[in-house]
């Protein structure tokens, strides 16, 4: 499950799969055909129109663009998005840090705790843990009445819909990206470099400045690469925790589209973010090998990115010689130090879940910490309400069309790129997992004129159609790590008994696959189910999905039932991980 998580956070892809020489495609191959053609004409193809709409097709012209660049509100927008992106950023690195490093150099309890407080928030849908922070930071929530009842404050704090709110909501949302790619790195790092530092008389600060952190600077940059181009493409938690000055340029672009319905304009504002995105992208791989974290191999890039690690790593060897000095004023990196500072970072991660659960169990009509008496009754309206009950078969059945497709396309690409051979595979997983990299604002704006050409717009299956773009590249890590892991003792002995290449498959390989293909068809529907973004555009009103229906809800009125409704899908996330868990334990046993 580990492995499964880190990959997916960094977009690696094993050494094997990706550093074999090119040349003529293998019949494995050619099981890349058909998720290649699905991404070209789901992906690539709207985002192509978007460009030519943005341009306002037929008729060509640069007013769109000239408009938003001329706009001082437009601007205002783009100063916000880039200052409100930078302060997550940072915070997540901050936080993020001492939660990796701990990750990687504790006990197993520790770490099984630590990654649990990482991974249950992250595979949590991101509407419900908004919510969470909503029902903490509200005038009446969680931390007012602990500041009043204690005496610090004397009336309610102002912690919601304003810029901290914002900040708060998405730095916690978007720190899990932050730590499993630093984790991934340094899970890496040989431990023996560190202890021969100290053991040559390094202070253990010095050790980490001259030894760890370099080493872990490509899972720093990574973090920061994919943390801060998320952030630049947020929409739910800024729209629903900030306030009118705290506007960011996707809920500009929703304004245009649902609001007034300028598509023109709306199509050049994404392209203003796209590149933007692209810009980062660019930008981030004059210092780290970007290409890295698309899924290309270290040996590929080789001796190009060589020298800027090393320059990037020239003044932490400075500093290193100076760390003795201020060493006995920093918690110790080798002490209890940084594993408390850990758990305690931990548990701010768990705590918004916990309350969340907690006050669902409430018997008030209304949000009320602590509650006055336990009752079950905010169940019992979800299970009896027909529109809640509607919702949620509407987000099943898309799940489950959206998990199909994206298990079985993903799952003949996961193969296609372990066991083929052919030119160009850097440009084909750089198609796979670019649907998760780029702001999924835009790619939704995008899949809606695609599905109008066909009549698909506000119907179930045009809805799991760009679920299972997303959902696509969930599938192919989670299969590609398993391949990884999977001995070729087992189809060589099978071939050396006289079996061909399909009993070798139907009977060796398709039985060890098949957990890791279960975990992911549960993956493919949990990104399906929790969605909020593309039954926005795509869904148009007449698909109510669950999520959306919680979406009206928490705008509208936020009824206590919603935390119930919160908590299932909590709860449901968390039965995916351990299932998850469970089934890799099978495997290797």
């Amino acid at each position: 499950m580990e492995n499964q998580v880190s990959s997916f956070a960094t977009g690696s892809q094993p050494a094997s799969s990706l550093n074999s020489q090119p040349g003529r495609p293998t019949a494995w191959a050619w099981l890349l055909l058909p998720g290649s053609v699905f991404l070209v004409m789901l992906f690539v193809v709207p985002l192509a129109g978007l460009l030519l709409l943005s341009f306002g097709m037929p008729n060509w012209t640069l007013q769109n663009f000239l408009r938003v660049f001329e706009s001082s509100t437009n601007i205002a927008l783009m100063r916000n998005t880039l200052e409100i992106s930078v302060s997550v950023t940072l915070l997540a690195l901050i936080f993020g840090y001492p939660i990796a490093y701990a990750l990687t150099t504790s006990g197993r309890m520790l770490r099984t705790f630590l990654l649990l407080a990482v991974v249950l928030p992250y595979f949590t849908s991101v509407l419900a843990r908004t919510f969470a922070w909503i029902l903490i930071l509200g005038r009446n929530g969680v931390v007012n009445t602990i500041l009043l009842d204690l005496g610090l404050v004397s009336q309610p704090v102002s912690l919601l819909y304003n810029r901290l709110g914002v900040i708060i909501g998405m730095t916690y949302i978007v720190i899990p990206m932050m730590i499993l790619p630093m984790f991934t790195v340094m899970s890496r790092i040989d431990q023996r470099l560190p202890r021969a530092a100290r053991a040559n008389g390094a202070s253990p600060l010095a050790a980490f400045l001259t030894i760890f952190l370099p080493l872990s600077l490509p899972g720093i940059i990574a973090g920061i690469l994919l943390v801060f181009i998320t952030c630049l493409g947020f929409y739910i938690t800024p729209a629903l925790m900030g306030g009118l000055s705290d506007v960011m340029i996707t809920m500009e672009i929703s304004s245009q589209v649902v609001d007034q319905l300028n598509w023109s304009y709306a199509s050049a504002l994404a392209m203003v973010l796209l590149i933007t995105v692209l810009a980062v992208l660019w930008f981030g791989s004059r210092f780290f090998p970007i290409e890295q974290l698309l899924g290309f191999s270290d040996e590929k890039l080789g001796s190009r990115n060589g020298p800027r690690r090393q320059v990037g790593t020239k003044w932490l060897m400075r500093i290193g010689s100076a760390a003795t000095a201020v060493d006995r004023w920093l918690p110790s990196m080798g002490g209890w130090g940084i594993p408390i500072l850990a758990c305690f970072l931990a548990v701010l991660l768990l705590l918004p879940v916990v309350i969340v659960a907690y006050l669902s169990f409430s018997a008030s009509s209304y949000f009320v910490f602590p509650v006055p008496s336990y009752s079950l009754h905010n169940y019992e309206g979800y299970f009896s309400d027909p529109q809640w009950i509607r919702a949620s078969f509407t987000s099943i059945r898309v799940g489950l069309m959206a998990a199909a497709v994206a298990t079985v396309l993903g799952g003949m690409l996961a193969f296609g790129l372990s066991r083929g051979s052919i030119r160009g595979r850097g440009a084909m997983v750089a198609l796979v997992l670019s649907p998760i990299i780029m702001p999924t604002v835009v790619v939704a704006v995008a899949t809606y004129f695609l599905l109008v050409r066909f009549g698909l717009q506000g119907t179930e299956f045009g809805l799991a159609l760009g679920h299972a773009v997303h959902a696509v590249p969930y599938v192919v890590v989670i299969v590609i790590a398993n391949l990884r892991d999977l001995d070729p003792i087992y189809e060589r002995a099978a071939r050396s008994l006289g079996a061909g290449s399909l009993a070798t498959f139907r009977t060796i390989v398709a039985p060890l696959v098949m957990p890791a293909l279960i975990v992911a068809s549960f993956f493919a529907f949990l990104a399906s189910f929790d969605d909020v973004i593309y039954v926005l555009f795509l869904g148009i009103g007449k698909t109510v999905t669950l999520p959306m229906r919680m979406w009206e809800g928490i705008r509208q009125d936020i009824n206590p039932t919603i935390a119930a409704v919160a908590t299932l899908q909590m709860m449901f996330a968390g039965t995916v991980i351990v299932v998850g868990a469970l089934l890799g334990r099978r495997k290797n046993t």
